[in-house]
C-alpha cells in the first residue's frame, strides 16, 4: 500500500512537475517570440536608421553644395558692389567735369558778350545785326546767262 501511495504520490508530482514543465516552455516560447519580435523591430529600425543616415549625408551634401554656391554669390555680390561703387565716383567725376565745363563756357560767354559789347560801342556791327546784301549778282562769262541781274 504504502508503495503504490507512493506511485500515486510520484504520479501526482510528475503530472505536477509537467504542469510545471509546459507553463515553462509556454514562458520559453513566448519569450522567443518576443526575441524574434524585438529582431524584428530592431532590424526596421536599423534599416529606417540607415535610410536616415543615406538622406543625411544627401542633404550634408547638397547643404555644402548651396554653400558654394551662396559663397559664389556674395562673392559676384560683392564684386557688382566695387563696380557700382566705381561706377558711381566715375559718375560724380564726370559730373563735376561738366559742371567745370559749363562754368568755363559761361564764362566765355560771359567774356564774348562783353566784346560784342564793346566792339558795338565802338561801332562795329554784330553779325547778327548785319543784313545780307541785295546786290545783282554779276555776269557770268562764257555761260550765256544773265540771271542774277
Amino acid at each position: 500500500v504504502a508503495g503504490s501511495a507512493r506511485a500515486l504520490s510520484d504520479d501526482d508530482s510528475s503530472v505536477g512537475d509537467e504542469e510545471q514543465l509546459d507553463e515553462m516552455r509556454a514562458e520559453r516560447d513566448e519569450a522567443i517570440q518576443e526575441r524574434d519580435d524585438f529582431e524584428e523591430e530592431n532590424y526596421e529600425l536599423q534599416e529606417k536608421c540607415g535610410e536616415y543616415v543615406e538622406e543625411l549625408d544627401l542633404l550634408e551634401e547638397e547643404n555644402a553644395e548651396l554653400r558654394d554656391a551662396l559663397a559664389v554669390c556674395q562673392r559676384d555680390l560683392s564684386q557688382a558692389k566695387e563696380e557700382q561703387l566705381a561706377l558711381f565716383l566715375e559718375v560724380n567725376e564726370l559730373r563735376a567735369r561738366v559742371a567745370e565745363r559749363d562754368r568755363e563756357m559761361n564764362q566765355l560767354l560771359i567774356v564774348n558778350s562783353d566784346m560784342m559789347m564793346k566792339l558795338a560801342d565802338e561801332g562795329f556791327a554784330s553779325p547778327r545785326d548785319s543784313k545780307p546784301s541785295l546786290k545783282p549778282a554779276a555776269v557770268v562769262r562764257g555761260a550765256g546767262s544773265t540771271f542774277g541781274q
